[in-house]
């Protein structure tokens, strides 16, 4: 501005003077101008000012009539300007009307400095270079300044333009990006000061210092702004006024820069070359060049790409759906000409549309192919899935639609199962008209069973049957083996005509125990069906060591890990838990994910943590859809019941068991599970008949399936102890010694229960031993739930029998380990400490419940502790006071603290919020 300004001041002197600006696109020539014309107008001088334009090119007085079209203009000037402009059209009439007209501004510049600035001039008319070329020659004792900006792009029109004005002493002035600094000052003054040095990094990578993309960029962040207020962005806002700022710096020059901006938006990466864009748009390779130069210097471009996707789209958006279809087309054969790779190729034909599928040369079909083992290859499902899709409309022959209808239903069901389900229509199809047989009815066969729908499952388990030996037979039937003896039961894999599938000997008869993997299914299989799972830990592990999400049969997996639960290795099937659960999000296998995120659910559960599992189990639960879980739906809702119903959370616990009706699953080990945990709610909730009924069902229906998994469902369990609170000591006691007794299948955790069970069953003078293992067992196992209510009976029993020292430690300990799991309830879940509602029914024997604070304040301290254990297990105030040696008022004073920590209004609510359910009266 400051050699502008002299400039000026020279020229109002009497000395004329030509100042050229010049700069790429959106440089700030145009607002230099405008800022310009303000230090003209306080100078007192004359301005006339005009502007090139691309669609007025044509008119061959276009610029000039601008000129004199200025208000400040006496009318008789402006009056003979027009008329010599009419007849400007005929080569006489030019050249007398360049003449008089540079007469006229000469003598107008006499009585006022003139100053006449075009911008654009690489779009004027001859005509008007023709009157810029006269005046210049004629300024320089005139008190005339000529200012013209133009774009920094050799044009060959204005090379004579160029050489005839700059003979004489000029001012050249070039304009560059906006720098750093620069971008942070104009932050800080279009936004907040304080984030000028957080934005500028961005604004400099996503607009290169282009004033034009820098004003734009800064109004989608005050958009954000306006709904953010006072907190800075963490992230690029980029938005419709970037787009549109990168649209405007396209349209303002010649059309080349669109039209190749176009085809660099087709080709998108370093694959756009020049000679590529060229052959794809039909532009001489030489403009291309030019034009990617000048993309680049504007900051549009990085290179060939543009700065962010959103410019590439909005560059896209030009162009018609039919044209880009074209242009996409055009680019794959281009590229599969080039030798590039398939999934570059298949990018172009998928951005193509399917309409055009009809259309592709013969060699589409293998490139998608290609392309879609490349993505299964990185885990791209989604690339897979649009490469099979289309692949399957390019193809005519009927056996290879099938095999293309196979492998995307494989690959669909990763991420979700209900809508693999569409792929295999044809083949159930074929299956009913018994036209299935061998390895093409096992996708139908898993598919039943995932979903439930027994009797297509048993048809495809018959036409299995039928088939001859195949490759990958021997596999698929130990896994087969597996996933009937676990999860849905031997009885459902064989009619009373056909043997199951792995009886019989196909695929290689006893050659087949040679081969490692199969040797480990089998062994995890047999011990589902009742074997002991220590002696099919080192087989779980070689399962588990070996399989990757989405190349396995995941029931297989599944069942390898609770081997591991059931062998007394829970941190171990945690830590395989969490390693499977990250592979699976890292590869996008959302069922793998939804099903190992609900295994490590069961074992937060398991080591006492109910808020971790509760919150696993729901973010299983959202992995998938309804239908994409099947049957299996069972088994996390089941996990998310039993952890509310461990916290006390008996509304949420019976909304979580409405989503499903048990009986939608009951023939398999997911509907036993749900079952069992609604039995559990029931028993909660002193629901004690519906309570036994549900465990009497669970294990009719687990014994009919065969799927009577101790571990698992142990139901027995739960019927003991519905029987005991219900005074049939007998029943119960005879229930748990069945427990027991299925030695070979009772983890240490289920031992422990049982052992407390058994005890609350048995003579006073035999409850302490049988408390001690029970002990034992549970804080081996590491669920500090269980092991707190062993403790809590462990205390009363000894205190009983005269042993107080035991039964204080013993109380002790269960307050401390109850303390712990309340702890950890509180950090995991901050609803599982919101106060709760009393039950219907129950009579407040304290004041009403207070919301509680924060985590430390709801936590009870070792005296509370002690006597909420003992006021849960049924004692009365006047008894705690005779076991713990205090006086009934202080048992009162502590029972008043716990109600307020706890939110509830009575000692009935005790129970559910220590995590120890009451036991009858000893």
């Amino acid at each position: 501005m400051d050699g502008l300004a002299r400039q000026l001041a020279e020229s109002a002197d009497g000395a004329g003077r030509l100042a050229l600006v010049s700069g790429g696109l959106a440089s700030g020539k145009t607002h230099l101008i405008h800022a310009f014309s303000r230090c003209v107008k306080e100078s007192g001088a004359l301005h006339l000012t005009a502007t090139g334009s691309r669609t007025e090119y044509a008119f061959p007085v276009g610029v000039v009539d601008q000129l004199f079209r200025n208000p400040d203009l006496p009318p008789e000037v402006v009056e003979r300007a027009a008329r010599l402009l009419s007849d400007a059209s005929e080569p006489a009439g030019a050249a007398r009307a360049v003449h008089e007209l540079t007469v006229e501004l000469l003598e107008l510049a006499r009585h006022r400095p003139l100053v006449v600035s075009i911008d654009d001039i690489q779009f004027v008319d001859a005509l008007t270079l023709q009157l810029i070329r006269h005046l210049r020659q004629r300024i320089a004792s005139a008190r005339v300044m000529i200012l013209l900006a133009e774009w920094s792009w050799a044009h060959p029109a204005m090379t004579r333009f160029h050489a005839e004005i700059t003979q004489y002493p000029h001012l050249r002035l070039r304009l560059g990006p906006m720098d750093e600094p620069a971008l942070r000052e104009l932050i800080a003054e279009q936004t907040a000061p304080q984030f000028a040095p957080a934005y500028a990094p961005a604004f400099v990578r996503l607009t290169g210092g282009n004033r034009l993309l820098a004003a734009a960029l800064l109004e989608d962040y005050r958009t954000w702004q306006l709904a953010h207020p006072g907190t800075p962005a963490e992230h690029e806002v980029v938005g419709p006024s970037y787009a549109q700022g990168v649209l405007s710096c396209l349209y303002r020059w010649d059309t080349s820069l669109l039209t190749v901006a176009q085809g660099l938006a087709v080709l998108g990466g370093e694959r756009a070359s020049a000679a590529l864009v060229a052959q794809l748009v039909a532009v001489p390779e030489d403009v291309v060049e030019r034009v990617q130069s000048v993309l680049s210097a504007a900051g549009v471009l990085d290179g060939v790409r543009f700065r962010h996707p959103v410019a590439a789209q909005a560059v896209l958006g030009t162009l018609a759906p039919e044209a880009r279809a074209r242009l996409h087309g055009a680019a794959a054969e281009l590229l599969h000409l080039r030798g590039a790779g398939p999934v570059t190729v298949a990018g172009q034909l998928i951005a193509s549309g399917s309409g055009a599928a009809a259309h592709w040369p013969a060699w589409a079909a293998d490139v998608l192919r290609g392309a879609a083992a490349e993505a299964a290859a990185v885990d791209d499902v989604e690339l897979v899935t649009r490469c099979l899709e289309l692949a399957l409309e390019t193809t005519a022959d009927p056996a290879e639609k099938e095999v293309l209808r196979r492998a995307l239903s494989r690959a669909v069901w990763q991420v979700d199962p209900a809508a693999s389900d569409r792929w295999q229509a044809a083949a159930r199809e074929c299956l009913a008209e018994d036209a299935q047989t061998g390895p093409d009815a096992l996708p139908l066969l898993k598919q039943a069973l995932w979903k439930g729908d027994q009797a297509t499952a048993h048809r495809a388990r018959e036409a299995y049957g039928r088939g001859t030996g195949w490759d990958g037979g021997r596999y698929a039937e130990a896994e087969l083996q597996l996933a009937y003896r676990w999860f849905y039961g031997p009885g459902a894999a064989g009619g009373a005509d056909t043997a199951p599938p792995w009886q019989g000997g196909r695929g290689g008869g006893d050659a087949q125990v040679e081969d490692p993997w199969i040797r480990a299914v089998l062994a995890v299989a047999e011990s589902g069906a009742g074997a002991g799972a220590k002696g099919a830990l080192p087989s779980a592990e070689h399962i588990l060591e070996s399989c990757r999400p989405g190349e396995s049969l995941l029931e297989v997996v599944i069942a390898a890990l609770f081997t591991l639960i059931g062998g007394n290795q829970l941190q171990q099937a945690g830590e395989r838990t969490e390693r499977l659960y990250a592979q699976a999000r890292r590869r996008g296998a959302l069922t793998w994910q939804a099903a190992l995120g609900t295994v490590w659910a069961e074992i937060a559960l398991r080591g006492g943590e109910p808020a971790v599992a509760a919150g696993r189990a729901r973010a299983a639960l959202e992995v998938l859809s309804p239908q994409g879980w099947g049957v299996m739906r069972g088994y996390p809702l089941s996990v998310l019941v039993s952890a509310q119903t461990a916290m006390g959370q008996h509304a949420e616990a019976e909304e979580s068991l409405r989503q499903m009706a048990p009986e939608a699953a009951s023939t398999t080990l997911w509907g036993l599970r749900l079952l069992f945990a609604r039995g559990q709610n029931h028993l909660a909730t002193d629901r004690l008949l519906a309570a036994v009924r549900d465990f009497q069902t669970c294990g009719r229906l687990a014994q009919e399936g065969e799927l009577d998994l101790t571990e698992l469902v142990p139901w027995r369990n739960g019927l003991a102890e519905a029987n005991l609170r219900l005074g049939r000591t007998v029943v119960a006691q005879d229930l748990v010694k069945q427990q027991l007794g299925r030695a070979q299948g009772v983890s240490l955790r289920t031992r422990g229960i049982s052992l407390r069970l058994l005890a609350a069953c048995g003579e006073l003078m035999q409850r302490p031993a049988l408390l001690r293992k029970s002990v034992e067992a549970l804080q081996a196992a590491g669920d500090r739930m269980e092991l707190a209510r062993a403790l809590g009976d462990l205390s009363v029993a000894c205190r009983s029998v005269g042993a107080l020292d035991e039964a204080r430690a013993a109380s002790w300990r269960a307050a401390q380990e109850a303390k712990l799991c309340q702890s950890g309830m509180a950090a995991a879940d901050p609803v599982a400490r919101a106060p709760r509602t009393p039950h219907p029914g129950y009579e407040s024997a304290a004041p009403a419940a207070e919301p509680a604070g924060d985590t430390e304040t709801s936590l009870l301290s070792d005296a509370e502790s002690r006597v909420a254990l003992l006021a849960a297990r049924g004692f009365s105030n006047r008894d705690i006071s005779q076991q713990l040696f205090i006086t009934v008022s202080t048992v009162e004073q502590h029972l008043t603290r716990v109600y307020r920590k706890l939110g509830v209004s009575s000692r009935r609510a005790l129970p559910t919020r220590l995590l120890a359910p009451p036991v009858q009266s000893l």
